[in-house]
């Protein structure tokens, strides 16, 4: 594969239920997005280093970085940017899981990366390029974010999704089911972008140090069995996603984000992955028109419809 392989092409994601919970093993409902990012491995004659190439939704080349191999005397260093830095973790333990693709892939080879949305938007720029990269070397790619970004693993399953997934984390083995879930709702719902990239790992980091009670771990996952119900209608389901603000809120202690920033908006909002950035869904019976003022208005101009955002 590493010598083979020439244009792979990942997912971005979006958890609709059972954040932090679903660090637990708690289910958890998940979609693709149809933006995504897509790599190309380019093999070059006559060099001795990894060229890599990160360019963003609108082609601009963001970053920049020759990887000397280790053979030739390469590695990490303390004067590395945070990317390199990054990108040589992630390499090195590619290499501690297959030994010897290091060597291989730092040997005149060359990445070029091409992201399909904002990299402020949170939708996956780290989790594609793990599942990239896990494809590329060979290697299991949940084990390769437990040894790097850590996390639950749902975006990286969302990375190879062909639609909506059922997540139960479990180690390096979690059991992802493909849902046939499409139900007329959420034609009628929105995501918001919320003007900030928020660090997952601090939101992480407050869930580990919260008192989280198997009560809740179950009401959440039966949040989220409950949301399957074909039955449902936009009503229900935002009934349904009030619950599981409020429960989530009450275990982070944090007030949740229609009561911080939205109190007044028509309908029900849910946040999306790590709480206080990234994206917002919005659940209103109001016109998408009338929706979408309501956000611009405050400031807020990024709001994509469901189905122009899920795959």
């Amino acid at each position: 594969m590493l010598e083979n392989l020439r244009e792979w092409r990942a997912n971005g994601k979006l958890l609709l239920t059972g954040e932090y919970f679903v660090l637990d093993g708690v289910p958890a409902l998940a979609v693709p997005t149809k933006m995504g990012q897509r790599f190309e491995f380019h093999h070059r004659r006559g060099g001795m280093c990894l060229v890599w190439q990160a360019y963003d939704h609108q082609d601009q080349l963001w970053f920049e970085t020759e990887l000397m191999s280790p053979e030739r005397g390469g590695g990490p260093s303390a004067t590395d940017d945070s990317f390199t830095a990054r990108l040589w973790e992630i390499l090195g333990a590619a290499d501690q899981l297959n030994p010897g693709v290091l060597q291989r892939a730092t040997f005149t080879k060359g990445v070029s990366t091409y992201l399909e949305f904002d990299r402020q938007w949170g939708l996956g720029s780290s989790s594609t390029l793990i599942a990239a990269v896990a494809h590329w070397l060979e290697v299991n790619p949940y084990e390769l974010l437990e040894r790097t970004f850590g996390g639950s693993g749902y975006d990286l399953a969302c990375a190879i999704a062909e639609g909506p997934i059922l997540y139960e984390r479990n180690g390096s083995t979690p059991k992802v089911t493909a849902l046939d879930w499409h139900p007329e709702w959420v034609k009628q719902t929105h995501f918001v972008y919320r003007n900030q990239k928020q660090n997952s790992r601090e939101g992480i980091r407050a869930y580990r140090a919260a008192a989280v009670s198997e009560r809740d771990k179950k009401a959440i996952g039966e949040i989220t069995t409950a949301l399957l119900d074909p039955t449902l209608d936009l009503r229900a389901a935002a009934q349904l996603l009030r619950q599981h603000e409020t429960l989530v809120a009450e275990t982070l202690d944090m007030k949740s984000v229609q009561d911080e920033l939205f109190p007044d908006f028509p309908g029900q909002l849910k946040s999306l992955g790590a709480w206080g950035g990234d994206f917002i869904w919005a659940l209103s019976e109001e016109s998408p028109e009338k929706v979408k003022a309501y956000f611009n208005e405050r400031g807020y101009e990024t709001v994509i419809d469901y189905e122009e955002m899920v795959l």
